[in-house]
C-alpha cells in the first residue's frame, strides 16, 4: 500500500511539472491586447512593460520573461492562463499585474501593397520609406538617424504578414477617422498608403495613430529595428538582395 502511495505521489508530481511546462512552452508570436497592444515575432517583441523604440530579444527563464531593452530594465513573471491569455507581473512597477489577450483574425483581408514614410524630429526614430508588396517584398530606404542607410531589399516571411494584415483587421484601418486625428507638434509626419486587390485605396497623410490606431506607429515607425535584429540572426526573414 505503501509503494502504491508513492506511486501516485510521483504520477501527481511529474503530472504537475510537465504541465507547468508545457505552459511555459506556449507559442507567443501574435497580437496581443492589453494596455499597450504588443506584438510577438518568433524572438523578437515589442516591449509590453514600456513603450520603448523597437523591437526587442526576448526570453523566458523558468517563469520570468525578459526583454532585453538597454534603456529600461524590462523583467517580469509571465503567468500562462491558456494560450490566448496571459498575464505579466512586472517586478519594476511593485508587481503591478498586466493582462494580455491574443488577437486571432481568420482570413483576413491581404493588401496588394503598402507604403509608409516615417520622420521624427526629435530623432528618436529613423526617417524612412518603406514599400511592402503583397508577396513580403520590402523595399527600404532608409534616411536621417536610420542603421539601414540607402536602398535595401528584405523578404519577409507569411507570419509577418500575416499579422500586419491582421492589423489592419484589428483597427479597422477603413475607417480611420482621418478628420479627428492630427499631428502634433514635434511629432513629425507619418504616411501610409494601402492598396488592396480588389483597386480600394486607403491613404493616409501626416497621420497620427493614438488610440486604437498606436499598435501601427508602434509597429511601423519602429520596423527598422525589427528588419536588423532578424536580418542579424536569420529569424525568419530572408535577405532578398542588400544595398544598392
Amino acid at each position: 500500500m505503501k509503494n502504491l502511495y508513492l506511486l501516485f505521489f510521483s504520477i501527481i508530481f511529474f503530472s504537475c511539472n510537465n504541465g507547468k511546462e508545457e505552459a511555459i512552452k506556449v507559442n507567443l508570436n501574435g497580437i496581443w491586447y492589453g494596455e499597450q497592444t504588443i506584438l510577438i515575432q518568433d524572438s523578437v517583441m515589442t516591449n509590453p512593460f514600456w513603450d520603448s523604440y523597437g523591437f526587442f530579444y526576448y526570453s523566458i527563464r523558468n517563469d520570468t520573461l525578459i526583454v532585453e531593452d538597454p534603456e529600461l530594465e524590462s523583467v517580469g513573471k509571465i503567468e500562462f492562463i491558456d494560450k490566448n491569455h496571459i498575464k505579466i507581473i512586472d517586478f519594476q512597477r511593485d508587481n503591478y499585474i498586466l493582462e494580455f489577450e491574443r488577437i486571432t483574425i481568420s482570413n483576413p483581408r491581404k493588401f496588394d501593397y503598402l507604403n509608409f514614410e516615417s520622420g521624427d524630429v526629435e530623432g528618436r526614430l529613423p526617417f524612412f520609406n518603406m514599400h511592402i508588396d503583397r508577396n513580403g517584398l520590402v523595399t527600404y530606404e532608409g534616411e536621417l538617424y536610420s542603421d539601414l542607410k540607402g536602398k535595401q531589399n528584405f523578404q519577409l516571411d507569411t507570419l509577418i504578414l500575416n499579422q500586419l494584415n491582421q492589423l489592419f483587421e484589428m483597427v479597422d484601418i477603413w475607417n480611420y477617422p482621418e478628420e479627428e486625428f492630427l499631428p502634433v507638434a514635434g511629432s513629425g509626419e507619418m504616411n501610409l498608403t494601402i492598396r488592396y486587390p480588389e483597386g480600394e485605396i486607403i491613404k493616409i497623410d501626416n497621420g497620427l495613430f493614438e488610440g486604437k490606431y498606436f499598435i501601427l506607429q508602434k509597429v511601423f515607425n519602429r520596423f527598422e529595428s525589427l528588419l536588423i535584429k532578424k536580418k542579424a540572426y536569420n529569424i525568419t526573414l530572408d535577405t532578398a538582395g542588400g544595398s544598392e
